[in-house]
């Protein structure tokens, strides 16, 4: 274990210690995951089988996200079983494993550890767990296509698509204001007028997803449309999955651009034995044309597969880790900016890196960084824990306080 950067910085001193704040900030994290056992127990969330689990889930938690950041991955993979035991165990366990995941990784001596990063994060591997207990309650694992409630989710993302559209809207039109600008006085205005533009943008969300929860997506009883519908909304989100991992990966800008063989000092670079993948990285318009193609490909194939059985029963799933990651975005960028400044060693910050040139300020950087992978990331993971879940036999889901009530047959 690696506990030296928890010593107190002296007046003067910037490396290999912590600033008394910050260590106040740990201290409260610790209190809070205490509480939250205290909260678990009276709730009776934690069973035995529940403790039995949570080692396992932290255990995979924290060896595939160090795996994702030894290969400087643009996502984390880091909340797989904070997840798995939201889902089976409820919001208070999920909170829990996340929040000790973090604490526990940042001791050990491998990569995304010994040191105070993921430290940091726990709240939001907290809130990750919270969210991953809520949207199990709400069936996301469970719904199948002839359940009224998929109105729900799919109002739901269409108010997502609503609000993204209408900030692209302002920023192609009205444009978004400068928030990297040094007159404190301008910077106050600019801050100000970009709080009202996100809240804008979240308003016009919020009434475009009531509307359609109101009209289109308004089942109060059996109805054909919905396994339509599902089955729809199933393959247009695959192809946006598709889409964004072709583009994280091979844009011209993307991951494999970032993998030349060379440090920016320009010293060699030992990650995978120095090779160069740049030639990987699509240049545009070719390298979007390829996207769109194997969107529009994902898309068929899925539509297909969708068709059969209950497969279309992935659109929720999606749309919960596609929520969960929106909000982790929100939580993390001001960690990563006022503590890190937007570098916290994970392959994410090459993307930071991107937004930076691109004009954006730290904070700007970290939450657009965070809008890139959070989503997407968690997307998968709630994928990785509907498949688990899936594979698990019912003898062994109803061992869990949660996991009859919100797993399917």
């Amino acid at each position: 274990m690696n506990l030296g950067w928890l010593t107190i910085c002296a007046e003067g001193q910037s490396g290999n210690c912590i600033p008394s704040v910050q260590l106040a900030y740990l201290a409260a994290v610790v209190i809070g995951a205490v509480l939250l056992f205290v909260i678990g127990r009276r709730s009776r969330d934690f069973t035995t089988a529940v403790l039995t689990l949570m080692p396992v889930a932290i255990a995979i938690n924290i060896a595939v996200g160090s795996i994702a950041v030894a290969l400087r991955l643009p996502i984390y993979l880091d909340s797989i079983g904070t997840v798995l035991v939201g889902a089976l165990a409820g919001p208070w366990a999920g909170a829990l494993t996340g929040i000790l995941s973090n604490l526990i990784w940042s001791i050990l001596p491998i990569p995304g550890g010994a040191g105070p990063v993921a430290a940091f994060f726990a709240p939001v591997a907290g809130v990750i767990g919270l969210m991953a207990g809520f949207w199990a309650s709400r069936g996301v694992f469970q719904i199948r296509s002839d359940d009224v409630r998929v109105g729900g989710f799919l109002a739901l993302a269409v108010g997502i698509v609503g609000a993204a559209v209408a900030f692209l809207v302002v920023q192609y039109t009205v444009g978004i204001p400068d928030l990297s600008v040094e007159d404190a006085d301008i910077l106050l205005t600019n801050q100000t007028t970009f709080v009202l533009i996100a809240v804008g943008c979240v308003a016009v969300g919020v009434v475009v997803g009531w509307l359609a929860g109101r009209t289109v997506f308004a089942f109060t009883g059996p109805d054909p449309r919905i396994r339509s519908y599902m089955i729809g909304a199933t393959a247009i989100s695959a192809a946006a999955l598709v889409f964004a991992v072709f583009r994280l990966l091979f844009a011209p800008e993307g991951y494999f651009s970032g993998v030349d063989g060379v440090l920016d000092d320009g010293t060699a670079d030992k990650f995978l034995f120095g090779a160069n993948l740049t030639g990987l990285a699509l240049p545009d318009p070719a390298g979007l044309a390829v996207a769109v193609i194997l969107a529009v490909i994902a898309a068929v194939l899925v539509f297909t597969w969708a068709r059969r059985g209950e497969n279309a029963r992935l659109f929720p799933v999606w749309v919960g880790g596609l929520t969960t990651g929106l909000v982790a975005a929100a939580i993390s960028a001001p960690i990563a900016a006022g503590v890190f400044g937007g570098v916290t060693g994970a392959g994410t910050d090459a993307l930071t890196a991107l937004f930076r040139t691109l004009g954006l300020n730290v904070f700007q950087s970290a939450f657009a960084q965070g809008l890139t992978s959070d989503p997407l990331d968690k997307t998968i993971s709630y994928t990785i824990v509907f498949v688990i879940l899936g594979a698990l036999p019912i003898t062994v889901r109803t061992m869990y306080s949660r996991g009859e009530a919100t797993v399917a047959e």
